[in-house]
């Protein structure tokens, strides 16, 4: 760790309530970037408007940014995905975009199903396509399984289909492989082998487990078929807040003999190393973030 060292203990100070000022919490939502730059986009003067304030606003230009995205990685959105307005307006869930991507032969009827077996709905969706490899990063919740070990066909039918859909729909330098062995519900379905799925899940195989006795839990093997399961070791978001906060409170004390002591003691440091390890993980193997909690939660991923 760094030393700085000041002349007076006046300079001193005076660095400490700058450093304080600029990692405070904002008194208010107001002083955010985004909501600051939002009513600045509002505000601006005609001449500027066409440059900016159509960021902020709701419309056709939003659905032509997200097509051109889709057509920039490549996804074949005439035989392989399909972009699915079943949550529009925000009905089917409240924290996901209104345009959803899926493979093209998964049903909305499907979709609802799935959503019935998801934490918060929040279904597994395709977010982004590596060009060369076709792996694909997609998101979703936790599987509600609960001690009682529910299954959703629908679920496990629509995971899978998500690797069919990276194998019809490969990278410019991997090519199609045809199996004409596959079952499957259609003929588009059987034209190619998919790869094998990860299911990278970031917390620990014993915090999975405990919450399934909330209703929660993680993917079985045995039901997802030709997907792996790995577990990260991460704390929960509540560990990792407290953890935070801790930090933020040693480091707005004065430094005293054992200043270092106590920032290394929170769990925050070790969160942080746990983020840099599995980040080349994530990295290697394209993965579709799982729950509701950003770093910590479980994933799928097409292997490349």
């Amino acid at each position: 760790m760094g030393k700085c060292h000041f002349s007076t203990f006046k300079q001193c100070q005076e660095w400490l309530k700058r450093l304080n000022r600029a990692i405070a919490r904002p008194a208010k939502p107001e002083d955010l970037f985004a909501f600051a730059y939002h009513a600045w986009c509002l505000g601006v003067c005609a001449d500027e408007e066409n440059q900016h304030a159509h960021l902020c606003r709701p419309g056709d230009h939003v659905k032509y940014r997200f097509e051109m995205e889709l057509a920039r990685m490549g996804f074949d959105l005439q035989n392989i995905w399909r972009v699915s307005d079943i949550n529009s307006n925000y009905k089917l869930c409240a924290s996901y975009p209104q345009k959803l991507l899926v493979p093209v032969w998964i049903t909305d009827k499907e979709l609802e199903n799935v959503a019935s077996f998801r934490s918060w709905k929040r279904i597994p969706v395709v977010v982004y396509r590596h060009l060369r490899n076709g792996a694909v990063i997609a998101r979703c919740s936790q599987p509600e399984i609960s001690w009682w070990g529910w299954r959703n066909a629908d679920d496990e039918y629509l995971v899978t289909s998500i690797a069919k859909a990276c194998a019809l729909n490969p990278g410019s330098d991997c090519p199609l492989i045809a199996d004409s062995s596959l079952t499957a519900c259609s003929s588009m379905e059987t034209a190619a082998v998919p790869q094998k799925l990860l299911i990278l899940d970031a917390r620990s195989y014993t915090a999975a487990v405990a919450n399934r006795a909330k209703g929660g839990g993680c993917e079985c093997e045995e039901y997802y078929p030709n997907c792996e399961v790995v577990f990260m070791g991460m704390a929960n978001i509540h560990a990792i807040r407290n953890s935070f906060q801790y930090l933020r409170a040693v480091c707005s004390q004065m430094p005293d003999p054992s200043w270092k002591a106590a920032v290394a003691s929170p769990a925050w440091l070790s969160a942080l190393e746990h983020c840099a390890c599995t980040s080349p993980c994530a990295s290697q193997r394209p993965f579709i973030v799982g729950r509701d909690l950003g770093v910590s939660g479980s994933a799928y991923s097409h292997k490349a």
